[in-house]
């Protein structure tokens, strides 16, 4: 039997009953962390982003990563899912500044749909900061910053390039 048939069989079968719930996770460059998680902490990592197909771009805020258990004979094939709390992406909920293709979304405003899962290796990292306004008419709007995913190089170090002859 191959691990195609392996993987299908237990795709079909189901998740296991055992599901793993985290706090922070890694993936695709970016450093994950919940909302309740960093609710004292200077950092922001709880903002998503997702692209679809047709460019449209999906922001929210990062509630539960999920691990959940696929086994099968004795191979066990995992996957990690976010939950998100998705803000509207209508006209009314969000706008992409046309010059400078700033976003800006209004944080009150929620995605009508319940569809909240998505695979972690899905995921963009951004973060969201306060709508620059001396006025109180725009206090639930927040603009959005992209993050870069961190890289990094998996090279062996070898001393004898360091030394001289």
């Amino acid at each position: 039997m191959d691990i195609q048939d392996d993987l299908l069989r237990s795709l079909a079968i189901g998740p296991s009953m055992d599901v793993t719930y985290w706090h922070k996770y890694s993936i695709n460059g970016f450093n994950f962390q919940t909302l309740d998680y960093e609710v004292n902490k200077a950092s922001m990592n709880y903002g998503v982003c997702v692209k679809c197909d047709n460019d449209h771009e999906y922001y929210g805020t990062l509630e539960e990563i999920i691990e959940l258990r696929y086994c099968e004979a004795q191979d066990i094939y995992k996957t990690i899912s976010l939950k998100c709390n998705w803000m509207d992406n209508s006209k009314h909920g969000m706008i992409v500044h046309d010059k400078y293709k700033l976003v800006e979304v209004n944080s009150k405003r929620k995605y009508a749909k319940y569809d909240p899962f998505i695979v972690a290796h899905q995921a963009l990292q951004v973060y969201y900061a306060p709508y620059p306004s001396l006025k109180n008419d725009r206090s639930h709007w927040r603009a959005v910053f992209k993050s870069k995913a961190r890289s990094y190089v998996d090279a062996p170090v070898d001393a004898a390039v360091f030394q001289e002859d």
